[in-house]
């Protein structure tokens, strides 16, 4: 589906819904605020409905900043080390698919967030930073979606979508997680594991989409020299 961004973005006005919806679900997906859900009440039950929104809405502008200074200057910092797209590529589809594994397990990636944070997460009173805000919903694979989305706009409106979709991806999340004592209630243990397992299926079919774009450019480059 990478591969066909550069279609989405030349396609006219269908072109534009396509890349919305590409560029949504991906972040939606990684970002994974239903296998959060748990973890965000539990964190909260003690929390007063105002406290909650207050962290809420510090971690929206968190997950915000973060995808979009990624998303505009993550080409520059390519160049400073001397990376390719093509090689990001290959990585960051590699670890979105790590990611995916983890979610098709129903589990919460180590990538994400370690046993050590874990830990010292009980010890802390603002988690709208860290690690709500980053690592867990702007973390690589949301980083790596947003960077890889940038590189291939050619355009003002192209850009304009991708800012949209990290906008909308980010409030949708951030309202599952308002209401996360609701989906624990009706969803039960079970239930959640189920969404995550097939928003994990989704999303490893994304990485290997991201993977062989980043292979065929690495060898059409090799093959070019």
């Amino acid at each position: 589906m990478i591969i066909q961004l550069t279609s989405y973005i030349k396609g006219g006005i269908m072109g534009y819904i396509n890349l919305f919806i590409y560029s949504f679900t991906s972040l939606f997906i990684i970002m994974n605020p239903i296998g959060l859900a748990p973890l965000f009440y539990i964190w909260t039950v003690n929390n007063t409905e105002k406290e909650v929104i207050h962290i809420l809405k510090r971690t929206t502008v968190v997950v915000i900043l973060t995808l979009l200074i990624f998303g505009f200057f993550g080409k520059y910092i390519f160049n400073f080390f001397g990376i390719t797209i093509n090689s990001f590529k290959v990585i960051g589809g590699l670890l979105i698919l790590k990611i995916s594994w983890d979610m098709l397990h129903a589990k919460m990636s180590k990538i994400k967030q370690t046993q050590k944070e874990k830990e010292e997460m009980s010890q802390l009173e603002d988690i709208a930073v860290v690690p709500l805000g980053i690592p867990l919903l702007a973390g690589p694979g949301s980083i790596t979606t947003t960077i890889i989305l940038m590189e291939h706009a050619t355009g003002i409106l192209d850009k304009l979508i991708i800012v949209i979709s990290i906008f909308l991806a980010t409030g949708v999340s951030v309202f599952i997680l308002y209401i996360s004592e609701k989906i624990v209630m009706v969803l039960r243990t079970s239930g959640i594991n189920a969404v995550v397992r097939i928003m994990g299926l989704i999303l490893g079919a994304i990485s290997i989409e991201i993977i062989w774009s980043g292979l065929v450019g690495m060898f059409s480059s090799l093959i070019g020299k």
